[in-house]
């Protein structure tokens, strides 16, 4: 499997900004392709998009954020593990926008996740042929998956949990259905450590699937995470997995910037505002500012879904026209 990276030199002058596109190549398990980044009508490479896809545009943000990216690159230059074709313009982006232009907080971030991908050897791995649904499949009959998967994946009944890529060059989606997924059971199968390892590995895989879309198309993409609470009940949500899991993420939120589109809850039974206020203080705060709850409605569900997804692609029972079921893993992509 294969690791792109393209990178974007930017020149400043007096009065203009010119931007140089160049690409270099990343090696992930000893192989190397390469893909040209595009223009921002994708010219060169066939890709259409589509009229509702409003992800920005990568040579638009490279320019907007420019002084900051470059004051963070110098920041970073100089450490050990620094590696500029691996390391570069589009990489420092994420953590310029997560940070908001905060180049000290922005640089901190940067370098602790350095260390962290060595400490991990996440540069060592290609794992976006791994990513399967939490489904209650073993991983024998699915054939793979991601480390610590198998714990989540005995407590889920059906497809709890699915990693879906619609539209082959816009977001990923994970639809999370609650109903389906025993979180009981999991607090009493994984420990802490066991969900910080698994977070911490579909973190990474999903990143490496955003970052290859994102410099193929040139636009920067991410996931949107879409939480169904149809036939959930109170007794069945679990205080413990609930803070286990906020806790993990907000560990892990500064080696994984700008991946989140948004979260989106549909279907919320009235007493979800009391499970709301003790896990909202719980949550990463980036992450909180894009949650939001929709309306039961199939057709006001398709359309806050457009800029993400296309109708043509959506699943059927959220307005879309797919009535493909199950979904293919999102690994199956890659393998």
């Amino acid at each position: 499997e294969h690791g792109v990276s393209g990178c974007l030199e930017v020149f400043l002058s007096r009065d203009t900004y010119l931007i140089k596109m160049a690409q270099t190549k990343t090696s992930l398990n000893q192989s190397t392709v390469s893909l040209s980044p595009t223009g921002s009508d994708g010219s060169g490479t066939g890709i259409v998009f589509d009229e509702y896809d409003e992800r920005p545009f990568l040579k638009d943000l490279l320019v907007e954020n420019s002084s900051a990216i470059a004051t963070v690159r110098n920041a970073v230059q100089s450490h050990p593990l620094y590696e500029p074709s691996r390391y570069d313009d589009i990489w420092i982006l994420r953590f310029v926008l997560s940070h908001k232009k905060d180049t000290d907080a922005s640089s901190r971030a940067a370098i602790a996740t350095m260390e962290f991908r060595k400490e991990h050897n996440l540069n060592e791995k290609d794992l976006r042929g791994l990513i399967k649904h939490f489904d209650g499949a073993p991983f024998a009959t699915a054939g793979y998956g991601l480390p610590y998967g198998d714990k989540i994946d005995i407590c889920a009944k059906g497809d709890g949990v699915v990693f879906a890529m619609p539209d082959e060059n816009r977001d990923v989606m994970q639809y999370i259905f609650l109903s389906k997924m025993d979180m009981h059971k999991i607090t009493e199968t994984m420990t802490r450590d066991d969900m910080f390892s698994l977070s911490m590995y579909v973190k990474e895989a999903l990143h490496q699937v955003l970052d290859g879309i994102t410099r193929k198309t040139g636009r920067l993409t991410k996931i949107m995470k879409f939480v169904d609470f149809d036939g959930m009940s109170l007794k069945r949500m679990s205080r413990g997995y609930l803070s286990m899991d906020a806790s993990v993420n907000k560990e892990l939120e500064d080696f994984f910037p700008q991946m989140l589109a948004g979260l989106l809850v549909i279907h919320a039974p009235k007493w979800i505002n009391g499970i709301w206020k003790f896990v909202r203080p719980l949550m990463p705060k980036r992450v909180v500012e894009k949650v939001d709850f929709l309306p039961s409605n199939r057709e006001k569900i398709q359309k806050s879904l457009a800029r993400f997804v296309s109708k043509k692609n959506l699943l059927e029972q959220y307005g879309g026209e797919n009535e493909e079921w199950p979904i293919p893993y999102l690994g199956s992509y890659f393998r």
